[in-house]
């Protein structure tokens, strides 16, 4: 009974959605939904077996997608521009050189790779900004999460900013720049810490976290809300300043697409400030209370805030176009 309620929640959501592109208008932007079942109907099939093909040599790969997926939408929207080496407007500072994504950003060639495939099959078809959603999608269906089904016919964007890059969420921020954040993006609170629980997959660089560990806020002592034990597991693994190791976004949980990330919350056991501080603030703390108890509403919950996240900044032919190569615009 709890599967299926979940699964109408999903559908009712895309119908919604689907209703309102047939009017024309959301939130200020044009749409063009385009369902690839008789343009290019192996589409999906190639983008899954490209991206299970590369999570076969390389396990963190899916956690890899999911999150180039994330940091392509809120730039500018879902449109492929994270993928761009250079644009005629911006050169080569693109945003794949950003702070939040210069050394960190995974997966282009899955991508890359699935794009050719595409290509070959159906040419001038699928845009890189959905073949992207889609192996998102596929990433944490791999590893346990619900399927749903991708809203498709995204063009690519042309531009590609890495000063705009750089307004991506801080893994410092505190609750109130996290709830801003997705605010500016179209995106709830019940949003915000829903999809962090994509943080359920994936490590986080010692850089990122390692100012809670001893000197938090020049306080001379460590974040009061990491639970004691777990700072002794972070120092051990973060044993200087500038340690080049990483560690699991979420603890005994990092190939699993669960809701152990808000247990472990719950617990105190987050790694990242941005990522405790949800457990801790009084506008997202019940959500993740909740979430951490009900596995299946994480997983529902999650798929329909994907479907509604990958509507930002929706392109369409007359902003946007269907690379050939998704690293570079076409130059007709």
């Amino acid at each position: 009974m709890e599967t299926w309620r979940g699964s109408v929640l999903v559908l009712l959501l895309l119908s919604l959605s689907l209703g309102i592109l047939a009017h024309g208008e959301s939130g200020g932007r044009k749409h063009g939904y385009h369902s690839y079942s008789r343009s290019c109907p192996q589409a999906e099939r190639i983008i899954r077996d490209t991206l299970s093909k590369h999570a076969g040599w390389d396990r963190t790969i899916p956690a890899g997608v999911l999150r180039l997926h994330f940091h392509d939408c809120f730039v500018d929207g879902c449109d492929g521009s994270i993928l761009l080496d250079s644009t005629p407007t911006d050169g080569t500072k693109v945003e794949k050189l950003s702070l939040p994504n210069f050394m960190s950003a995974r997966g282009f060639e899955v991508i890359e790779e699935a794009k050719q495939r595409l290509e070959a099959a159906c040419p001038g078809v699928v845009s890189c900004a959905d073949t992207l959603a889609i192996a998102a999608r596929d990433s944490t269906v791999m590893l346990g999460g619900k399927y749903y089904q991708v809203p498709t016919g995204r063009y690519d964007g042309r531009v590609s900013s890495q000063e705009r890059g750089n307004t991506l969420p801080s893994p410092f921020g505190d609750a109130s720049a996290l709830i801003q954040n997705f605010k500016e993006r179209g995106l709830s609170v019940q949003d915000l810490v829903v999809l962090s629980g994509g943080h359920t997959l994936g490590t986080a660089g010692c850089a990122t976290f390692s100012n809670r560990l001893d000197n938090f806020t020049k306080t001379g002592k460590p974040d009061p809300t990491i639970n004691p034990r777990y700072l002794s597991h972070l120092r051990r693994q973060c044993p200087a300043p500038g340690s080049p190791n990483r560690v699991e976004l979420d603890k005994g949980s990092e190939f699993v697409f669960d809701n152990s990330y808000h247990k472990n919350l719950a617990r105190r056991n987050g790694v990242l400030m941005s990522d405790q501080v949800l457990n801790e603030d009084s506008r997202t703390s019940h959500y993740v209370k909740n979430l951490a108890h009900k596995q299946h509403d994480f997983l529902s919950q999650f798929a329909a805030s994907m479907v509604k996240m990958g509507y930002i900044g929706w392109k369409n032919k007359h902003n946007g176009e269907i690379r050939r190569v998704c690293s570079m615009v076409n130059t007709h």
